[in-house]
């Protein structure tokens, strides 16, 4: 079976920012909630629990992320259980 033929705008964005941090950004949108500034945040400990069976390395992924601009979130790196509160907001 092959997958889903991907339009093209989908494949521009898929090659500007990975796989893994494209993933983030879907689950970041789908977990989490919306502000009226179109800007999605989630949780830390709920995107680690979310996560966990569809990423391999959560947190590379998000430093990966928070250089290239696409996310931000308190401190260098996020660890559970103490960073569960923490939000994880998707700035695209």
């Amino acid at each position: 079976m092959f997958p889903k033929k991907l339009s093209f705008s989908e494949v521009v964005r898929f090659l500007a920012i990975g796989p893994e941090t494209l993933k983030l950004a879907d689950a970041i949108k789908q977990h989490g909630t919306t502000d009226a500034g179109g800007q999605s945040s989630v949780a830390y400990g709920i995107l680690f629990d979310k996560t966990a069976n569809t990423l391999e390395a959560l947190n590379g992924t998000l430093r990966a992320a928070k250089r290239q601009k696409k996310v931000m979130f308190q401190g260098e790196i996020l660890m559970m259980p103490k960073d569960k509160d923490v939000q994880v907001v998707w700035l695209e």
